[in-house]
């Protein structure tokens, strides 16, 4: 009889604790889908304005309209895939800003060419009468003077190419030729991108552009789904 009433003990004990552990589950709130943030957000926040500063010494102001279009196509891929994860709070957007900001100098690095005038060093010499100075004797009217100068020809000296519309071209075809793994061209167009972009980037002060690269990419890294954000929002009140 002692060894039927503990059987019956044992499972009316293993029934009463699946049942609190059914209560226990039903009584907390249901698990977010969002991810548990560990860290800060004022860390990528602060690094990201070093990084600022960094690329505006090393690379100076965008020229380009392409290099803020091809930076918010990018920022929105990287937030819509997940690629860096969205702050919660009144962190989000200065962190957003920051980010897009960034990614708008390192396009003016990819593709930071401007506008360029192939033949500006064609001129030719022109002779121009020089004024009479002030105070000068009355004989130096009767014999002017005239000085050399070197003008450029208006049709074409004029002649300019866009160098980041050739670049951003480059740019384009190179990653069409990753994304449908033709190897072969993308390797093409990625040699010819940088040697287009050559002249521009000896323009660089690579002193600031290699922090700009370096501190860069640990602020993107700290906004990855590797690393996560704390919010900094006030705590909500139990009802």
């Amino acid at each position: 009889m002692t060894s039927r009433s503990s059987e019956h003990l044992q499972k009316l004990e293993r029934r009463l604790a699946r049942l609190e552990n059914l209560v226990v589950g039903a009584s907390q709130p249901p698990l977010s889908r969002e991810p548990a943030y560990d860290l800060h957000p004022g860390v990528p926040l602060g690094l990201g304005v070093v990084v600022l500063g960094c690329g505006y010494l090393g690379l100076g102001l965008p020229q380009h309209y392409y290099q803020p279009l091809f930076a918010g196509l990018v920022l929105a891929l990287a937030y819509h895939r997940r690629v860096w994860i969205l702050a919660a709070g009144y962190w989000r957007w200065p962190l957003v800003a920051v980010n897009f900001l960034t990614l708008v100098l390192f396009f003016k690095l990819l593709i930071g060419g401007g506008t360029r005038y192939p033949l500006d060093w064609l001129r030719v010499p022109t002779l121009e009468k020089a004024p009479p100075r002030e105070g000068s004797p009355w004989y130096d009217q009767l014999f002017p003077t005239f000085d050399l100068q070197w003008e450029g020809i208006p049709a074409i000296t004029d002649i300019s190419i866009d160098i980041t519309l050739i670049q951003s071209m480059l740019l384009l075809a190179t990653l069409a030729g990753a994304l449908f793994r033709f190897q072969p061209f993308a390797s093409l167009t990625a040699v010819v991108l940088l040697l287009v972009s050559v002249p521009t980037l000896l323009n660089f002060n690579w002193d600031w552009v290699v922090l700009f690269l370096v501190l860069g990419g640990i602020a993107l890294y700290l906004q990855s789904g590797a690393l996560n954000l704390t919010s900094i929002s006030p705590p909500q009140k139990r009802r």
